[in-house]
């Protein structure tokens, strides 16, 4: 668990607190009968931001993105395309040897990427 989050957590569970200790308070005390809806709207707004506090920082975190790269096989003699995971080495235009298909000369046509984000 991450500073950030730890603090969090501890500001949250002190708001939670305060507010349990407002609601008892109100019950306990006779003296604040008159204030008794004040008191209870306040704890009530400390229980939301405790749940803030916890709740929000977690999601407003960026995503880190996974890129997934793809070479593209071309056969210049049949033109049959075949797709694959990047290798390192790979580059548009490389020969790649004989086709699969009809033993003509192939070679990569392409490379792209495509991005995804990471849960």
């Amino acid at each position: 668990m991450s500073n950030h989050r730890q603090r969090n957590t501890v500001i949250s569970i002190a708001l939670t607190l305060i507010a349990f200790v407002l609601f008892v308070s109100v019950s306990l005390f006779e003296e604040l009968a008159d204030s008794s809806m004040m008191i209870m709207v306040v704890g009530l707004l400390l229980l939301a931001a405790s749940w803030v506090v916890y709740f929000l920082p977690g999601r407003s975190a960026p995503k880190e993105e996974v890129e997934n790269v793809i070479t593209v096989i071309s056969c210049k003699s049949c033109g049959q395309i075949e797709e694959r995971s990047f290798v390192q080495g790979d580059y548009v235009f490389k020969d790649m040897g004989q086709c699969k298909k009809c033993s003509g000369p192939s070679y990569i046509k392409s490379i792209y990427s495509i991005s995804h984000k990471k849960e």
